[in-house]
């Protein structure tokens, strides 16, 4: 990679914060060139999506806050974190939809024949998930995988074999207690590549779950999506009343 490419790409990466909070801002095809870099940089790199609930825990969560302090990009997935950032003149993030952009690095994994751990989920999801990313990824080396709701016992061994494997990406899904903690923790303890907290993503690989629809996630009402499946996803709108508040308050009088 030439200098002047390493330089622009820095350069296009801004750390701002909101409420205090660590976002980049950053589009979405920089972001990814960003990833092509960290994959070079002889280092473990987090790369954290911060949803507006992931923002305003940060705030009382000192493990968390640290996560997003000490990760090499912090990508908004939530519209109200970007309008947030924008209302207080922080800077111009973009959206991003987390599995989208994780396509498009397993993409560029694909294209480098790199290699993949899958950590989270069921046994049989992760499975049913392993199976169809390799059917269509077929370029990808996976080189491990365990799933998640695992004992505390066995954690450290997870962690050994997730090293001795040196996978470029690490996906961690659901079922991980700490979630983007968890790569946190053992981050010192793994070998250079890329670790990163993908949600639900093995539950939409297997064909479990439906990806929140463009239109929905583009608008901010991505946690509503399957409201009247589950009405109690109405109270997701109770943060949001508060995370309105906070900016108005923040803006107000410059906290």
């Amino acid at each position: 990679m030439g200098e002047k490419r390493v330089e622009s790409v820095q350069q296009a990466v801004k750390r701002i914060k909101v409420l205090g909070v660590p976002v980049d801002a950053v589009d979405p095809d920089m972001a990814l060139r960003a990833i092509e870099e960290l994959l070079d940089n002889g280092q473990n790199n987090q790369v954290v999506f911060l949803s507006t609930r992931g923002l305003l825990a940060a705030r009382s969560d000192p493990e968390l806050a640290r996560c997003l302090r000490e990760a090499a990009l912090v990508l908004p997935v939530s519209r109200a974190v970007v309008r947030g950032a924008r209302f207080l003149r922080a800077g111009e993030p973009s959206l991003f939809n987390q599995f989208e952009f994780v396509i498009r690095t397993l993409s560029l994994i694909e294209k480098a024949k790199g290699a993949v751990y899958l950590l989270g989920a069921r046994k049989r999801t992760l499975e049913v998930a392993e199976a169809n990313l390799l059917g269509s990824f077929h370029g990808i080396r996976v080189v491990g995988r365990y799933f998640g709701f695992y004992p505390n016992g066995i954690e450290a061994s997870i962690v050994t074999a997730i090293k001795k494997s040196s996978p470029h990406l690490l996906m961690v899904g659901t079922g991980i207690a700490g979630r983007e903690r968890w790569i946190l923790r053992h981050r010192k303890e793994l070998n250079p590549g890329i670790s990163v907290f993908a949600g639900n993503c093995f539950e939409v690989f297997a064909g479990e779950q439906k990806q929140v629809s463009k239109k929905l996630h583009a608008a901010g009402l991505g946690a509503l999506s399957g409201f009247w499946r589950n009405p109690l996803k109405a109270a997701a709108l109770f943060p949001f009343l508060w995370y309105l508040l906070l900016l108005v308050v923040s803006r107000l009088f410059r906290l």
